[in-house]
């Protein structure tokens, strides 16, 4: 029968606890925080309050230990521990009796707090100082930190209090006060990469470049993090670690397939944008994973589109170009859209039961997304094109302006277009001419539908307010429409200013009517007529949305150029920005 193992042949201490820093200078990329507290220990001015803040794994409670081996250090207080004295070697162990330290989530009721400020009572059992190290400090109960106030505030001599925490915005004003605050930072992507290779050599693990990248990104600024996935990838892959072993075990697709999808989205390619989550979902990908690093490549991506991506973006300098060049395709425009939809939709994708059915379908959306028009472009594009012969060519008519449109005479005066020539007709609309005969009652309900769809092609939220409306009367001066009594807002739209110039080009093109036209309610109210096509109410100035439709209409009959990218885009102005 086989000998039973020795256990303790058996223990694997990990990476993360053998590797813990000694001393201050140990500690990477907290300068700021390891060396005031060097000078304060060399100088004598140290606190009797610490409050170390910062995201997982950045060093916090490492620090707050370090800090109370120097103070209890047999050869003094200095600003390093020797590491090699009684004290030090209790403290690193976690034997020593003047360090306590105290797990806040398990420990966060008021009686807890009453047993520790009991315990601060009593002499320190060895060193100079007893240290209580409060780790997650910000969840204690709101009474537990009122009783700790006054401990706090003037604790015992010889009593050093380090609360550390990583949501410090959730810890009384009060507590924060009586604390000398220290920030911890999250550790540079290329400060993590160094410590692996450092300690993959000095372990006998040969880790491959690519892999000692993606482990280092993984981990997300926590040195704590990418040790204990290095100690894993060991565990699985042996002594020799590369990218493939790596990603199989982190689940996480590495640049070429996001890459390769960028590629998808940017032909439109709705079809292969779900072929790509199945074959995700097949490959045994975390999903969740492959969407925080989606969120990071379309950042990345970014970053080269406005230019600074070979100085920020966390890529392999191998990939540099490759990501330019995805990021010339999709145009900072573009990314930032996918970039907003993709964030906007993390929340819903996270508490999903069914997130590859969420994902397919944010991929086929970010597939179908409309692409930026460059407007600044395609002007310059049609100016190159029309060159000198765009004087020869006079532009097509168009229907005047709102803001052109000629006011209202006297009291009874019908109001005339303002062009003398027929507005020309719309596209995709029918018929050619003018209608034969005058304009009847009946012969404008015939024709309703058919010049609401004329109008529609020229101005559609006009054209959707006129849906709701019908004929109610038809003389000689003016057309009187009306709503149903509900439609309230839609009668405030269509008595504004300009705003049926779209219909009076229509009548006047059909049967060459040049009258009034009125909007009224239904139930007999007093009707609301604008000047020239319709009169509104009287207002004291206009509204700031008739002076931006009045500028948009400005800036379309002044710039011939401008309304040929509209035809050429079918598209609608929303707005006019001053130009820089």
């Amino acid at each position: 029968m086989a000998p039973e193992p020795d256990p303790a042949s058996m223990t694997h201490l990990p990476l993360a606890l053998k590797y813990r820093p000694a001393t201050f200078a140990d500690v990477i990329s907290q300068e700021h925080v390891t060396r005031t507290l060097s000078n304060a220990l060399a100088r004598g001015r140290t606190a009797h309050a610490y409050l170390f803040a910062g995201p997982r794994g950045s060093g916090k409670t490492t620090t707050a230990r370090l800090l109370a081996k120097a103070l209890n250090c047999d050869r003094g207080v200095s600003g390093e521990p020797c590491g090699e004295c009684d004290n030090c070697l209790s403290i690193a162990a976690g034997r020593s009796l003047d360090v306590i330290e105290i797990d806040a989530a398990s420990n966060r009721g008021i009686d807890d707090i009453k047993e520790l400020r009991e315990a601060v009572k009593y002499a320190p059992a060895q060193g100079r100082f007893k240290v209580y190290i409060v780790d997650e400090v910000h969840q204690l109960s709101k009474d537990a930190f009122n009783a700790l106030l006054k401990t706090l505030e003037e604790p015992p001599r010889g009593v050093v209090f380090v609360l550390a925490t990583t949501e410090p915005h959730k810890i009384l004003a009060t507590i924060l006060s009586r604390c000398q605050r220290f920030d911890f930072r999250p550790i540079p992507l290329e400060a993590i990469r160094g410590r692996l290779a450092s300690i993959a050599e000095r372990e006998g693990i040969r880790l491959d470049e690519r892999a000692e990248f993606a482990i280092a990104k993984k981990a997300d600024g926590s040195l704590r993090d990418a040790l204990s996935l290095l100690d894993q990838v060991v565990a699985f892959g042996g002594d020799s670690i590369d990218l493939a072993t790596l990603r199989r075990l982190i689940g996480v697709p590495d640049e070429e397939r996001y890459l390769e999808l960028t590629e998808v989205l940017a032909t439109g390619d709705a079809a292969a944008a779900m072929r790509f989550v199945r074959e995700l979902r097949e490959a045994g990908y975390d999903l969740e994973s492959f969407y925080a690093g989606l969120l990071e490549h379309l950042r990345d991506c970014l970053l080269f589109a406005v230019g600074d991506g070979e100085r920020w973006a966390e890529v392999p300098e191998r990939y540099h170009g490759a990501y330019a060049s995805t990021a010339e395709t999709l145009g900072a425009e573009g990314l930032l859209r996918m970039l907003t939809l993709a964030t906007e939709e993390e929340q819903a994708f996270r508490r999903s039961s069914q997130q590859d059915l969420v994902l397919e379908v944010l991929l086929v959306r970010l597939a179908l997304l409309d692409r930026t028009v460059d407007l600044d472009r395609a002007l310059q594009t049609l100016g190159a094109q029309a060159g000198g012969s765009r004087a020869a060519r006079s532009p097509a008519p168009r229907p005047a302006p709102r803001s052109s449109a000629p006011r209202a005479g006297a009291a009874g005066e019908p109001a005339r277009d303002a062009a003398a020539e027929p507005a020309p007709r719309p596209r995709g609309t029918s018929g050619s001419g003018p209608a034969a005969g005058p304009l009847t009652l009946e012969s404008l309900l015939a024709a309703w539908d058919e010049v609401v769809e004329e109008v529609l092609a020229a101005r559609p939220t006009v054209a959707a307010s006129l849906k709701e409306a019908r004929p109610s009367a038809c003389r000689d001066d003016g057309v009187t429409l009306t709503l149903p009594p509900q439609a309230e807002w839609k009668l405030e739209q269509l008595s504004a200013r300009g705003m049926l110039d779209p219909l009076a080009a229509v009548l006047a093109r059909r049967w060459g009517f040049h009258g009034r036209i009125r909007v009224e309610p239904g139930g007999g109210s007093e009707p609301a007529v604008a000047p020239a096509a319709v009169v509104p109410p009287r207002r004291e100035r206009p509204t700031s949305r008739e002076i931006e439709a009045g500028a948009i209409d400005a800036r379309l009959q002044g710039d011939p150029l401008l309304r040929q990218v509209v035809d050429l885009f079918d598209a609608s102005v929303v707005r006019v920005r001053p130009s820089s």
